[in-house]
């Protein structure tokens, strides 16, 4: 049952509206039509006594070769008359119950003079139900009309609301529901805007935090890095400073990575091919293993700092654990599809969801030896989110790790 209810408000509302109304319908008319019973019922042997009288007495009183027309005459719709010859049988007067559910009469009467005058009688025929029915009919559909146009009021408000929690952390400038209609609206409307607003102060606190974070570490660590320069020890400075290079890329990817929504970068259009080889040719000038196929140029709407970041991170990754990347870009026309494959151990299945969690690392070879601070693909499937598009791993057959990216091109 629970399937074949509507999944909206509205939908559920309209039903319900619908159900009530042609049970109404159905128990208006049956009311209707009971009362109209027991009333004529009441009544119909006597208007049928008096209209028989009335037609005995009129067509008593012409000559017998004109009677069968006075007869005719005298007839309806709900009231058949006929005069034949000779006296009637029985002259008795019979009601049988049609599969209407009202009654009707017949019987015969014998005239003083001879013939009898033979009548069948169905006042319901002479009355037909159709301007009630068509009442009613327009009573409930304006009942329905207006019940839908009650439904939109309802839900507005409710759309209003679920349109502006969408909105809740995406980028762009937060918009405040309106605080009007009934009482239970306005009262759900306030709610959800206070909470917007903590939300927002939460997200500007957090903002600056990140600012006050990122000169605070990066101060001490420019003062380390000088010191270092006075060591006498060549190795040891070497060392030193290749640790203070990984501080200093893992707080630069955190920051990258909190940053996420708040950077308001203009979308415009790139080319990706010419991103893509640019990643490609910088890899290769410092000795990389890298190659790329595809189009030489395939357009598309972006944020083109951040879609370059996430290509980096993607294209970095595989150098780091896979030793090599081959980088390949299809243009479907509605979207772009790149894939970057490696020769590395691959990703175990189990793990190939988890590794796009911040922070997450490998065991075996996702460590901090490679200088690795597990934010990379994170950030790229942030970045690649925030165009609509996707990002997903899967193991190649024979070895290697395969990186899909799926970007939709607006229409």
């Amino acid at each position: 049952m629970r399937r074949l209810l509507p999944s909206t408000l509205a939908g559920r509302i309209i039903l319900v509206l619908l159900v009530g109304l042609m049970a109404f319908h159905v128990g208006s008319l049956w009311l209707h039509q009971t009362g109209s019973d027991i009333l004529l019922g009441s009544t119909q042997q006597k208007v049928t006594g008096e209209r028989v009288a009335a037609a005995a007495r009129a067509i008593g009183m012409v000559p017998p070769d004109a009677r069968e027309a006075v007869a005719q005459a005298l007839s309806s719709p709900g009231f058949q008359v006929r005069w034949r010859p000779g006296v009637a049988v029985g002259a008795v007067t019979a009601q049988n119950l049609t599969a209407s559910g009202h009654l009707e009469a017949e019987g015969a009467v014998s005239l003083p003079d001879g013939g009898h005058l033979w009548y069948h009688a169905d006042p319901l025929q002479a009355q037909p139900e159709h301007a009630t029915l068509l009442s009613t009919t327009a009573m409930a559909i304006g009942i329905l009309v207006l019940g839908l146009l009650v439904v939109r009021l309802i839900a507005r408000p409710l759309r209003e609301l679920s349109s502006a929690a969408d909105r809740i952390g995406r980028p762009g400038q937060t918009v405040t529901v309106p605080e009007e209609g009934p009482r239970e609206v306005r009262q759900a409307a306030q709610a959800f805007n206070r909470m917007q607003a903590r939300i927002d102060r939460l997200i500007a606190d957090r903002t600056q935090a990140l600012a006050a974070v990122s000169h605070d570490l990066r101060t001490p660590l420019a003062r380390l890095r000088l010191r270092a320069g006075f060591l006498d020890d060549a190795e040891a400075q070497r060392q030193i400073d290749a640790d203070l290079d990984e501080m200093d890329a893992m707080i630069a990817s955190t920051l990258a990575y909190l940053r996420g929504d708040e950077e308001q970068e203009e979308v415009r259009s790139a080319d990706i091919a010419a991103m893509l080889q640019t990643l490609c040719g910088d890899a290769e000038d410092m000795g990389k293993s890298v190659t790329y196929e595809g189009p030489s140029q395939a357009r598309l709407p972006c944020r083109a700092i951040a879609l370059k970041r996430a290509f980096a991170n993607v294209i970095d990754n595989a150098l780091k654990y896979g030793l090599s990347a081959r980088v390949t870009l299809s243009d479907l026309g509605q979207e772009l599809v790149v894939h970057v494959d490696d020769i590395g151990p691959g990703v175990p299945e189990a793990q190939l969801e988890s590794v796009f969690q911040p922070f997450y690392r490998l065991e075996e070879s996702r460590n901090r030896s490679t200088g690795g601070s597990g934010l990379g693909l994170a950030i790229a499937r942030q970045a690649v989110g925030r165009h609509g598009g996707s990002v997903a791993l899967q193991n190649i057959t024979g070895g290697g790790l395969r990186a899909s990216i799926i970007l939709p091109r607006p229409a």
